[in-house]
C-alpha cells in the first residue's frame, strides 16, 4: 500500500510522532512517504534535516497543490493521511485528485470548528489521539477511532540511572504553559542534590537548570534521567525510558501513579485536567519522589510497564495499518 502523510513544520511532539510513524510504517513494509509543508526556519531545517533525509521526506510551501503533485511525480498514493489541521485543505485536494480515501488525525482540541467541517465530513476515518479529543468530535463517532501516539520501545528504553537524581523537563512552551514552567523552575531550585535538565524552546527562569534548547533527540537524555516532567509525547517517551512522570502543562496534574491510572478511563498525560500550577505542590511531589528510593524505583518500573502495554509504536502502527485496509 502506498500511503502519503502530510504534516506542517512545528517544534512539537506531533512532528516527532509523524516522523516516528512514517519510519515504523516503512519498517513494517508499507510504502509510506511524507510531505512536510510550511515555511520552516533555517534552524528547523537543520534540526530535522537528517531525519527527513532518512525518511525521504519532501518539502513544499503551505498548501501548494501543484508542488505536491510535482514532488510525487509518477508515484501514486492509495491513501492520504493528514496530521496537522493546517494541511487538511491540501490533503482533501490531493485525495479528490487521486480519488482515494482521506484519513485525518486530530492531535488536540479545537479542531471541530466551522473551518474544518468540510474536511472532517470528507474523511473516510478520523483518528483521535485521546478520549478527551474524541469527545470534541462526537458527531463523527461512526468513523472515529482512538489510537494514541506511540514510541519506539527499542529507541526509548531505560539506561543507567546514576546519582545524583536527574529531573528532565521536556516541552514546547507557549503562553498557556509559561506559568507552570516558571513554577516548576522555582520548585526545583528549592530541591537539594538534584540535576535539572531543560529541553525547551524558551530558557528557564532557574538558577540550577542546565538548558539544552530545543533538541530533536531526547532518547539519550531520558535514558539517564530519573524523573520526567511535561505532557503528551514527552511524558510517553519518559515513561518508556523508565522515568517517574510528573504531568505539567497548562495545569498541574502531579505524579502519574498506578492509583491514578486505575481510576482513569484512559491514561491522561494532557496537562489539561489538573489544578492551577503552584511551586509548593510541585516541590512536595518531587521531594516525595527523590527522598524515597523504593518509591522512585516502583514508579520507574511502573512507567516502563505502562509504556509497553499502552504506547508500543509497533503495535499501534499495526492498528493504523489495519484501519487503512478497511478502505
Amino acid at each position: 500500500m502506498n500511503v502519503l502523510h502530510l504534516n506542517r513544520f512545528f517544534y512539537s511532539g506531533q512532528t516527532t510522532h509523524v516522523f516516528a510513524l512514517v519510519r515504523e510504517q516503512q519498517k513494517q513494509g508499507l510504502n509510506a512517504r511524507l510531505i512536510m509543508d510550511g515555511y520552516p526556519t533555517y534552524q528547523s531545517l537543520q534540526l530535522y534535516k537528517t531525519t527527513m533525509e532518512a525518511l525521504g521526506a519532501m518539502l513544499v510551501k503551505p498548501n501548494d497543490f501543484q508542488a505536491a503533485c510535482r514532488v510525487l511525480q509518477d508515484w501514486r498514493p492509495d491513501l492520504i493521511h493528514a496530521h496537522s489541521s493546517l494541511t487538511y485543505p491540501l490533503a482533501l485536494a490531493l485525495a479528490q485528485y487521486y480519488n482515494i480515501p482521506l484519513i485525518l488525525t486530530c492531535h488536540g482540541l479545537g479542531i471541530n470548528n466551522q473551518e474544518n467541517k468540510i474536511y472532517l465530513e470528507a474523511a473516510a476515518a478520523i483518528i483521535s489521539i485521546s478520549w478527551r479529543v474524541a469527545q470534541s468530535l462526537s458527531e463523527f463517532a461512526p468513523k472515529l477511532y482512538i489510537i494514541p501516539n506511540g514510541v519506539d520501545l527499542q529507541e526509548f528504553q531505560p539506561g543507567p540511572k546514576e546519582e545524583p537524581i536527574k529531573i528532565a523537563f521536556v516541552s514546547r512552551i507557549d503562553s498557556a504553559k509559561l506559568k507552570g514552567y516558571n513554577h516548576l523552575c522555582k520548585a526545583v531550585d528549592l530541591l537539594e542534590g538534584v540535576e535539572f535538565y531543560v529541553a525547551a524552546n524558551k530558557k528557564p527562569n532557574s538558577k540550577t537548570a542546565r538548558y539544552l534548547g530545543w533538541i530533536t533527540n531526547v532518547a539519550d537524555l531520558l535514558a539517564s534521567t530519573h524523573i520526567v516532567v511535561g505532557t503528551g509525547r514527552a511524558v510517553i517517551e519518559g515513561l518508556a525510558c523508565g522515568n517517574a512522570a510528573v504531568i505539567l502543562g497548562k495545569t498541574y496534574q502531579g505524579i502519574l501513579t498506578p492509583e491514578k491510572v486505575a481510576r482513569q478511563r484512559e491514561i491522561d498525560v494532557s496537562g489539561l485536567s489538573g489544578n492551577t500550577p503552584c511551586y509548593r505542590n510541585m516541590f512536595y511531589d518531587l521531594a516525595k519522589i527523590i527522598q524515597n528510593d523504593l518509591y522512585l524505583q516502583e514508579l520507574q518500573q511502573f512507567s516502563r510497564q505502562l509504556a509497553e502495554k499502552h504506547f508500543d509504536l509497533s503495535h499501534l502502527t499495526h492498528e493504523i495499518t489495519a484501519l487503512y485496509q478497511k478502505f
